[in-house]
C-alpha cells in the first residue's frame, strides 16, 4: 500500500481498490467465481416459481415498463433495476444460497442479480461478470470484517452490506473510475436497510431483492454524475457507527494488498455453499446429527432426545418452535433435526407447507431441545469461533456426543462436485429438464466462453 492510499479515508480506499484491481488478478479466481455464480443461479431458478418472487415479478413487470433485462421465469423484458429486484428476491427465498464467514450473511443473492441485470443491459461478457463478482465479494468481506457485530444489532447484513458490495460490483462492471465508485458506494449507503425481524416472513427475501435493485440504481446514478458524501463509512454519522456502533478510525476497513501476495476473500476463506435449504444457524447441528445417525444406524424410534447447544446469534435466528409453514420450518431446529433423523436427508420438498405437518415429524419434534451456549451473547467472538455441541441420547441409555466449529460447504469441508450438481438439479427440477439444467451449468462452468451474457439469460 503506497502513502497516498494510506492517507485516503476508507470509502475512497475501497473505491480506488475496486477501480484499480487488475483484471488478471480477479480472473485468477475464475474457478471460485464460477462456482459461486452457478450455485446462486440454481437457487434463483428454483426460487423464481415461489409465491413471493412471483408477486414481486408481477409488480415489477407491471410498474417498470419495457427494458432489456430478464426476470427469470418471465417473458417480458424489463429495466435492469426491476430485474435485479425480482431476481434478488427469488435468489434468497429458498434459503439455499451461499453464506460467507466475513459477512455473517449471504453475499451472492444481491451481487449476482444486480450484475447480471447490468451485464444484460450492457451486453457484457462472462469474464466481465466474473470480474465484477469477485470485486463485490471482496467489498462484502471488507465491510463484514469492519463491523463483525452488525448482524447482532438486528440488521440483515445480507441486504445492508449487500447493497454496498453490489453497487461497487455494478460500478466495476460499468467501468467507473474511483470517483464514480465512491459515489456509487455513497448512494448505496443511503439505501442500506433490512432487519432480522423479518425472519420467517415474505419480506426477508425481498430485502436482498431491494438491495440488488438499489445497487443498480446507485451505480447508474453515479455513472450519470450524481455526487454524494465522499466518506460514508466512518465518522459519527458513518456506516460503522450508525449500523454497528463501532467507533473506528477507518483502519478497520482493509482490502488485500495484492502486491504483497495477500489472497482475495473469495479464495480465503472462500464462500460457503449450503448443503441444506435451511437457515445456516441449523447447519452445524444438522451436520452432527446426520453423521451420527448414519454412522451408528440410529432410527427415529431409538432416540429418546437430541440436545444441541449453539451460540446466542444462532438461537436468536431460530425463532420458531412450532413452525406453521415451510418458511418458518427453515428457522426451526426441532423441525430440521426431525428431518435429519427420519429421512437422513433434507430436501427442498421438505419445506412445502404440507410437509411441515407430517405426523411422524410432529411426533419427533418434542424430542429436540435447543440451548444457548453460555457466555455467547456478550462476546467479541463471531458465532463460528464458538463451538456447537450436539448430544443424541438413545432409549437404551447410550448417548453420542459431537462438538464442531466448521460447517459442511466451507473450504475445510467442501461439497463434492456431485453434491453441487445434485443441488442444482434439486433447485431446478420443477422448472426445467435435466438436459436444460445441464445446458445452463455448462455455460456457467465456462463463462470465459460467453461473449455476451444474454446467451445465458435467454436460457433462464
Amino acid at each position: 500500500m503506497d502513502s497516498t492510499s494510506s492517507q485516503r479515508g476508507p470509502t475512497s480506499r475501497l473505491a480506488h481498490w475496486a477501480a484499480a484491481v487488475p483484471r488478471e488478478r480477479t480472473l485468477a479466481a475464475r474457478v471460485e467465481a464460477q462456482r459461486g455464480i452457478k450455485d446462486l443461479v440454481g437457487c434463483l431458478i428454483g426460487g423464481a416459481i415461489e409465491r413471493v418472487p412471483k408477486i414481486v415479478a408481477k409488480v415489477a413487470t407491471s410498474t417498470s415498463g419495457q427494458g432489456l433485462c430478464t426476470i427469470v421465469g418471465q417473458t417480458q423484458k424489463v429495466p435492469a433495476q426491476a430485474a435485479a429486484y425480482a431476481n434478488g428476491t427469488a435468489a434468497h427465498i429458498l434459503d439455499f444460497d451461499d453464506s460467507f464467514r466475513p459477512l455473517t450473511g449471504h453475499p451472492s443473492c444481491t451481487i449476482v442479480p444486480a450484475i447480471l441485470a447490468v451485464a444484460e443491459e450492457r451486453g457484457s461478457s462472462g469474464d466481465d461478470v466474473l470480474d465484477a463478482y469477485v470485486v463485490g465479494i471482496e467489498i462484502a468481506a471488507c465491510l463484514g470484517r469492519a463491523a463483525p457485530k452488525h448482524h447482532d444489532c438486528g440488521w440483515h447484513g445480507t441486504a445492508t452490506v449487500g447493497v454496498i458490495s453490489s453497487a461497487a460490483a455494478c460500478a466495476r462492471l460499468m467501468k467507473l473510475d474511483a470517483a464514480g465508485i465512491t459515489n456509487a458506494i455513497s448512494m448505496a449507503f443511503s439505501a442500506s436497510s433490512g432487519g432480522r425481524v423479518q425472519i420467517g416472513y415474505d419480506i426477508k427475501s425481498m430485502q436482498p431483492g431491494a438491495a440488488a435493485r438499489d445497487a443498480v440504481v446507485a451505480a447508474t446514478m453515479a455513472a450519470a454524475g450524481i455526487v454524494g458524501c465522499s466518506e460514508v463509512l466512518t465518522g459519527p454519522w458513518g456506516w460503522s457507527k450508525v449500523y454497528s456502533n463501532v467507533n473506528g478510525d477507518g483502519s478497520e476497513y482493509t482490502m488485500p494488498d495484492l502486491a504483497a501476495g495477500e489472497p482475495l476473500a473469495i479464495q480465503d476463506p472462500g464462500i460457503t455453499f449450503k448443503p441444506y435449504p435451511t437457515c445456516g444457524s441449523t447447519h452445524r447441528t444438522l451436520n452432527a446429527v446426520l453423521e451420527l445417525v448414519n454412522k451408528y444406524d440410529i432410527r427415529a424410534d431409538d432416540v429418546e432426545s437430541i440436545e444441541t447447544t449453539i451460540p446466542f446469534l444462532n438461537t436468536a435466528n431460530l425463532r420458531y418452535l412450532c413452525p406453521a409453514n415451510g418458511m418458518q420450518g427453515r428457522f426451526c431446529m426441532s423441525y430440521t433435526c426431525a428431518l435429519a433423523v427420519l429421512y437422513r436427508q433434507i430436501l427442498l420438498s421438505d419445506f412445502e407447507d404440507d410437509a411441515v405437518q407430517r405426523p411422524e415429524v410432529q411426533a419427533f419434534m418434542p424430542k429436540v431441545t435447543m440451548n444457548t451456549l453460555p457466555g455467547s451473547e456478550h462476546t467479541d467472538k463471531t458465532y463460528l469461533e464458538m463451538p456447537c455441541h450436539t448430544r443424541i441420547k438413545l432409549r437404551s441409555g447410550t448417548f453420542y456426543d459431537d462438538t464442531r466449529y466448521d460447517r459442511r460447504g466451507e473450504a475445510s469441508d467442501p461439497l463434492t462436485g456431485r453434491e453441487e450438481q445434485d443441488k442444482f438439479y434439486d433447485c431446478t427440477s420443477k422448472v426445467m429438464s435435466t438436459r436444460q439444467a445441464d445446458q445452463v451449468m455448462k455455460l456457467l462452468d465456462n463463462m470465459s466462453e460467453v461473449s455476451c451474457i444474454k446467451s445465458l439469460m435467454d436460457l433462464l
